[in-house]
């Protein structure tokens, strides 16, 4: 499981003064202003217009750490996306670029803070903000970090053959943790997956085959579902998280986009259907981000299949999250990347 997530006191909602101006408007036009209401709500709350970070929560001390700023970013440029290039997202994204590399980027890769450890999941949620900001903007130099930290990640790839499972890769560069994570592992494959589809070099697809089939072959339990590690001294953690099963039901996804096999897409849809029958009755206590993540991979699956069961249930659980107090950062950027993705949905 990731480190640090949710406070325990709850404060209004940040975009509760907004409802009314989204409450007549209907799908999918109710989700474009959804989500532009909780990025204006996000920037007002959370953004320090001085120093140009983040804080945790509204009247916290400021300066974040990688994982929520990449995850405030991810939203910043999924509602620049639903804007276009004058908007006031888009206009934004690149001050924010600045300010992740100049806080945490050091030699090509991303400290989770100031002078602190690497994780390498931090570092792939970066690569994937960049190849976003690519995809709306067109960065040439976006997408050469992105490629950058795919080339870091295979070289943390462990295939120490005394250990259990050899490969996999390390979740963190940290003294004493030896852990191999599905969500290391399993977003490093679709890293290198979109640089595939991008460059068409086949050394990003073997490695992405290589990654997904390491978490296949290691984390796969038997109700079809990924467990979350592999520790350094062998011990597997079976703890099903949803953002995990969301990173491998994309990883396949793009498997399809890359070979045209429908046996890829058909597992990414069996891990879809698992994932909402498992956690049915768990998203309440499943933190935000997290379901956010699966649920905006489910989006990208329905946009591939057409099965409207899946926007539905994505549209169910941001319709719970608007209605529900959010006091961190990662809760609303969780709202808004939930809503952006519906607005953008077309006719899936």
């Amino acid at each position: 499981m990731r480190r640090v997530f949710l406070g325990v006191g709850l404060i209004a909602a940040a975009c509760a003064v907004f409802a009314s101006l989204a409450a007549g408007s209907g799908p999918p036009d109710r989700d474009a202003v959804r989500a532009r209401i909780g990025y204006r709500a996000m920037e007002r709350v959370y953004l320090d217009p001085r120093s140009g970070d983040y804080r945790m929560t509204p009247r916290g001390r400021v300066g974040s750490h990688a994982w929520p700023f990449s995850q405030a970013l991810a939203a910043g440029i999924a509602v620049a996306r639903l804007g276009g290039a004058r908007s006031a997202p888009s206009r934004a994204v690149p001050a924010r670029l600045v300010k992740l590399d100049r806080r945490f980027r050091a030699h090509g890769v991303y400290r989770a803070a100031p002078h602190g450890d690497i994780y390498w999941d931090d570092n792939e949620w970066i690569a994937q903000d960049m190849l976003d900001w690519d995809a709306v903007h067109g960065s040439p130099a976006a997408r050469r970090k992105a490629a950058q930290i795919f080339g870091a990640v295979t070289r943390r790839w462990d295939a120490d053959p005394k250990k259990t499972c050899p490969g996999g890769v390390q979740w963190a560069d940290v003294r004493g943790n030896d852990d191999r994570n599905t969500v290391s592992t399993a977003n490093g494959a679709i890293v290198g997956l979109r640089l595939y589809l991008l460059t068409h070099n086949t050394a990003y697809l073997g490695w992405s085959q290589r990654m997904v089939g390491w978490v296949e072959q290691c984390l796969h339990d038997r109700d079809g579902l990924y467990g979350d590690h592999v520790s350094g001294n062998g011990k597997i953690d079976r703890t099903e998280w949803s953002y995990n099963q969301g990173s491998m039901l994309e990883a396949y996804r793009l498997l399809y986009a890359a070979t045209g096999d429908k046996a890829d897409l058909a597992r990414a849809e069996s891990i879809a259907d698992s994932t909402l029958a498992r956690f049915r009755g768990r998203w309440p206590h499943e933190p935000r981000v997290f379901a956010a993540i699966f649920f905006r991979r489910l989006l990208s699956l329905a946009r591939e299949d057409g099965r409207r069961r899946y926007v539905q249930a994505a549209q169910t659980y941001a319709d719970r999250l608007w209605r529900s107090p959010r006091y961190q950062l990662f809760d609303q950027a969780a709202l808004v990347q939930m809503y952006a993705a519906l607005a953008a949905r077309g006719d899936a």
